[in-house]
């Protein structure tokens, strides 16, 4: 079985393979980057409720017909700026118009800016990509502070953490507080992992201790035992496993979550960071054998095959009796066999 395909496999359980444990929609810059119709539109002379291309940015060949309406602030802001418009891309499965963002002639030029890079964007996350929405993170327009946070958000991890930070560290703790940042709020989390301001590390061990008091099931927490880490490294974790994994009240989905800020540093850790993170995996499992599908899932996903030694003995023991854990494990191994060229450990078998 592929990477790939054993990917959406185990992430069956456990969310989508990647940080967020959910699929996250795609940003303005995808459709842009992925689409292969995108136009301008205005609302038609004659007709202001009703959507024409102005202007056609990629084009397939086929006919466009925009069916959606013109909604009352769309056509006040057109009115007022005629040098504005609206971006629209074709869904290709469906056929439909898909309403990106309101054009500002800043917005405009951004879009020009991305269209003219886009062959170089289709593969892994390019660098170029994250300098350019770096570069935005305090932009005067909200919605292009809002369109850079997004595309930061999309970063791997060992790129967010060259990031040069902007963001005042007052802006991203308002930010984790608005209820209507929702989607924003695990990457405001980690970029107060990386702010050196006292405020943010306390804000950050704050909520892990309250995190490990009740499971609210939250997909923020992975974020935050990522910035707590990064801000503590060791202690941090301690803090994590004393807060949190030593919790036997925290469902396991939970607990995955704070594995999956594990694994990332462990990929880009010190040495003894990541023995550190071992041997608190190790205790994890001793205490919750259920737990083993979920560092197999988060390994595996980052394609880090340095778990087998402590996953394969587990399998072995035959403590693990629920196929849903069996087969990530399993499924872990045997890559880390084909793709890791790993080898069990047989000098201490009889």
């Amino acid at each position: 079985m592929s990477t790939v395909a054993a990917c959406a496999v185990l992430a069956g359980s456990a969310g989508a393979c990647g940080f967020h444990m959910y699929a996250p929609e795609k940003t303005v810059i995808d459709w842009l980057v992925e689409g292969d119709h995108v136009v301008v539109a205005r609302n038609a002379p004659g007709n202001p409720f009703a959507y024409v291309p102005v202007e056609t940015l990629v084009d397939n060949g086929e006919p466009v017909s925009i069916g959606a309406l013109v909604d009352s602030a769309t056509r006040r802001r057109l009115a007022l700026n005629p040098e504005d418009g609206v971006l629209f891309v074709q869904e290709p499965s469906t056929g439909r118009w898909e309403r990106l963002a309101y054009l500002t002639p800043d917005y405009r030029e951004l879009v020009e800016t991305v269209l003219s890079r886009r062959a170089g964007w289709t593969g892994a996350y390019d660098p170029d990509r994250f300098a350019l929405f770096e570069g935005l993170q305090t932009h005067p327009s909200p919605a292009m502070r809002t369109l850079a946070l997004r595309e930061i958000d999309q970063a791997p991890y060992e790129m967010l953490r060259d990031i040069d930070l902007r963001i005042p560290v007052d802006d991203l703790l308002a930010g984790v507080r608005d209820p209507n940042g929702f989607a924003l709020r695990p990457i405001r989390v980690l970029l107060l992992g990386l702010s050196d301001d006292p405020r943010a590390r306390s804000a950050l061990r704050a909520a892990i201790d309250s995190m490990g008091r009740v499971d609210t099931g939250s997909f923020i927490l992975g974020a935050y035992a990522t910035a707590l880490i990064e801000i503590d490294g060791a202690a941090g974790i301690a803090r994590l496993e004393d807060a949190v994994l030593n919790n036997p009240l925290l469902g396991i989905d939970t607990l995955e979550q704070v594995v999956s800020a594990l694994a990332i540093h462990g990929g880009s850790g010190s040495p003894d960071l990541q023995g550190e993170i071992q041997k608190t995996l190790v205790r994890l499992m001793d205490a919750r054998p259920v737990a083993a599908a979920a560092i197999a899932r988060q390994y595996f996903t980052r394609e880090d095959w340095s778990q087998a030694d402590i996953l394969e003995p587990v399998l072995r023991s035959g403590r693990l009796a629920d196929a849903a854990v069996v087969m990530p494990v399993a499924m872990y191994l045997a890559q880390a066999r084909a793709v890791g060229g790993w080898s069990p450990d047989t000098s201490s078998d009889g």
